[in-house]
């Protein structure tokens, strides 16, 4: 799980599932079939949940420009992001963090630009993996990725952020309301109830 601040600052991570080579980051510990890909395969036949946001009428010529080039670039990106999680390919957190809140921030644009709707981007999934996606009112973002079969986690997140990250986070004294390059959230009560409750889940399998 990720979590993204105002500022696309990677603020904090905890993996329930790959274990990282030495040297690079890692989160909580904990393993599981369903909070991680295992899948070798690299193929991209992915697709973007999102709200319907009602039709809308044909763009100009320049505006559909615009999206294929978007497009293509969202593309590139998911190629990236899936060949890493489906190979199991290592790389440090800071520089996964960065890939995956690039394809976060074109996939909502890119549905925004779709549907119309600020609020549309709610998952995407490929045959190896699935990221789940939730934004704050206030600018916080929330990824987790899980195995496909997974449904909506979307009110989860939702809960990791009004019940344990307002409680443990917002709400605490010493913790910084910003989060400067390099210093994230570190709180140990936050993690190991964050931990708890991903753990109690029906859809994580130990």
């Amino acid at each position: 799980m990720y979590i993204f601040d105002r500022h696309c600052v990677c603020i904090y991570y905890q993996d329930w599932h790959r274990h990282r080579k030495s040297g690079a980051g890692s989160g909580g510990g904990g393993s599981s079939s369903v909070f991680g890909t295992t899948s070798t395969t690299t193929s991209m036949n992915g697709h973007v949940d999102g709200d319907s946001g009602g039709s809308s009428s044909s763009p100009a010529h320049s505006s559909a420009a615009n999206q294929l080039t978007s497009h293509h670039s969202t593309t590139s990106q998911l190629t990236s992001l899936t060949s890493i999680f489906s190979e199991g390919r290592m790389i440090n957190i800071e520089e996964e963090a960065k890939l995956v809140y690039g394809v976060v921030f074109s996939l909502r644009n890119f549905v925004r630009k779709l549907s119309g709707s600020q609020d549309g981007f709610l998952a995407y999934k490929t045959s190896n993996y699935k990221l789940h996606y939730y934004e704050t009112p206030t600018g916080l973002k929330f990824v987790m990725n899980t195995d496909p079969s997974v449904d909506s986690l979307r009110q989860i997140l939702r809960q990791i952020y009004t019940n344990f990250y307002v409680e443990y986070v917002v709400k605490n004294p010493l913790s910084p309301s910003e989060h400067p390059a390099g210093e994230g959230v570190n709180n140990e009560y936050f993690k190991a109830a964050i931990d708890k409750f991903v753990k109690s889940l029906p859809s994580y399998e130990s």
